[in-house]
């Protein structure tokens, strides 16, 4: 059986009593952010670089909106589920190194420890709904800043927007992609694994500063860097007050399930009262 940690310091006890301790060491997370997000940057880079992020200029056909609907859904899945490998292989590795049974932990352990556990849902709530209302009024702020200063600013969400007029399909695939599968990976990596492996040795503002920022960089978004900065500053907030990485999940994709529903709504010219 795997035996119960104390409260050790850099940990920090959740509203619900529980702790955030983790079983693998800080050294352990760095070396997953090596493995992860250095290959993620650099390959997000080269996309940029070769005009992966360009908008579209003409409409495709039917069949070519579909075909790249679906490889967008895969590629998707398949270039997400990167982040889920270094959460899962350190998880395993320090919960075996600390086991005193014969044979590997199971796999229910290994999330759990990554954060996949139950959490109050009332008070969850509470602080989901409040954070939410933050991030709205960040991007609000954004939006207001960009058009009042007429600052250059391209971000995703735009290229997202304008390919919708010419690649309908495609569009909605991405936005799925973004609204049901990224935020479960990124979740497992970026709080469950990143964030509560900082814990370790770092007090709780900085390891939800340094995970958020490097949240955000990760998205090689320059132009959208200080809401996806602040959007990962809300998801630590409600991993670290809640103790468990499906609270910041269901936090996340309510956040991109809005904001892909205001992209649908701007597609067919329906303007929002606020």
């Amino acid at each position: 059986m795997i035996e119960q940690k104390p409260e050790v310091p850099g940990t920090s006890k959740t509203a619900g009593g529980m702790y955030n301790w983790v079983p693998w060491t800080t050294q352990q997370t760095f070396y997953g952010v090596i493995f992860t997000l250095v290959p993620w940057i650099a390959f997000n880079l080269m996309l940029i670089a070769l005009g992966g992020n360009q908008a579209l200029n003409k409409p495709l056909s039917f069949s070519e909106d579909l075909t790249a609907a679906i490889v967008q859904i895969v590629f998707t899945f398949l270039l997400e589920g990167a982040f889920l490998i270094a959460p899962y292989y350190y998880a395993r590795k320090a919960l075996n190194a600390e086991t005193t049974a014969e044979g590997e932990v199971s796999k229910g352990a290994i999330f759990k420890a990554l954060g996949l556990r139950g959490f109050a849902v009332p008070s969850a709530l509470l602080w989901i709904v409040g954070m939410m209302v933050v991030i709205f009024g960040v991007d609000w702020l954004y939006s207001y800043a960009i058009i009042t200063w007429h600052l250059n600013v391209q971000t995703n969400d735009q290229i997202v927007l304008q390919n919708g007029q010419y690649a309908p399909l495609t569009t909605y695939a991405t936005l799925a992609g973004a609204t049901f599968i990224a935020p479960f990976f990124e979740e497992i990596y970026f709080r469950g694994f990143l964030f509560a492996g900082l814990l370790r040795e770092l007090s709780p503002a900085w390891a939800i500063l340094i995970s958020s920022a490097l949240f955000a960089i990760a998205h090689a978004d320059p132009g959208s860097f200080i809401p996806l900065f602040i959007i990962g500053l809300a998801l630590a907030f409600v991993r670290w007050r809640t103790g468990s990485t499906w609270a910041s999940m269901s936090l996340h994709v309510l956040n991109n399930l809005l904001s892909s529903l205001s992209i649908i709504l701007a597609m067919h010219s329906i303007n929002l009262p606020f």
